[in-house]
C-alpha cells in the first residue's frame, strides 16, 4: 500500500521538476539578457515546496485504498490487490 502512495509522490514531484525545468530554460532562451530579472525563487525554495506541496496533494492515498496483500513461493512473491473504499461494489 505505501509503495503505491510514494510511487504516486515520487511521479507526481517527477512531473513538476520537469515543468519548472523547462520553464526556467524557456524564459533564459527567450530573454537572455534579463533571465536573472525572471527569476522568482531560487533552488532552495522550490525543490522543497515542490516535494511538500506533491506530498500534500497526493497524501489522500494513504486514505483511500484498502489492500489484501498474500504472499507466494515462501514469502518471495508478494500480490496485492487494491480496492478504492468509496466504491459501492456495483
Amino acid at each position: 500500500m505505501y509503495l503505491i502512495t510514494i510511487s504516486n509522490w515520487a511521479s507526481a514531484a517527477a512531473i513538476w521538476f520537469i515543468l519548472i525545468v523547462c520553464w526556467e530554460r524557456l524564459v533564459v532562451i527567450r530573454y537572455p539578457l534579463k533571465a536573472r530579472k525572471y527569476r522568482l525563487f531560487s533552488g532552495r525554495i522550490i525543490i522543497p515546496a515542490n516535494i511538500v506541496l506533491t506530498g500534500l496533494l497526493t497524501f489522500y492515498s494513504h486514505f483511500s485504498y484498502d489492500c489484501f496483500i498474500k504472499t507466494f513461493c515462501n514469502g518471495t512473491q508478494p500480490y496485492a490487490l487494491c480496492t478504492f473504499i468509496g466504491d459501492d461494489g456495483l
